[in-house]
């Protein structure tokens, strides 16, 4: 695929501070393009989710939607904010006992 030329508005100093990155990493800051193509990629799941089966050596065909993901995850029988205020509690009473 062909790459694509746009204008963007970046503040000046995240610019030479990614400028700096790349310079570092790839020893030289001609590849810019390049480093920010591979920093959008990173915020595409699938993408990013294809790189990290690659690597893996799976072999995923299809991946769940965002609904299957949450159907899937565990139901809870209490509520995170009890367990953290019961042992917030808990921890409180023992440090108030030390002088």
């Amino acid at each position: 695929m062909g790459g694509i030329k746009t204008t963007i508005v970046i503040d000046e100093e995240t610019l030479n501070e990614f400028r700096r990155f790349v310079s570092s990493k790839y020893g030289s800051s001609r590849m810019t393009s390049s480093a920010v193509e591979e920093a959008l990629k990173s915020f595409n799941a699938v993408e990013y989710l294809k790189k990290f089966s690659d690597l893996m050596k799976f072999e995923i065909t299809a991946y769940p939607s965002a609904k299957e993901v949450e159907e899937g995850r565990p139901k809870l029988r209490t509520s995170s904010a009890k367990e953290v205020r019961e042992m917030r509690d808990g921890r409180k009473n023992r440090l108030s006992g030390l002088k």
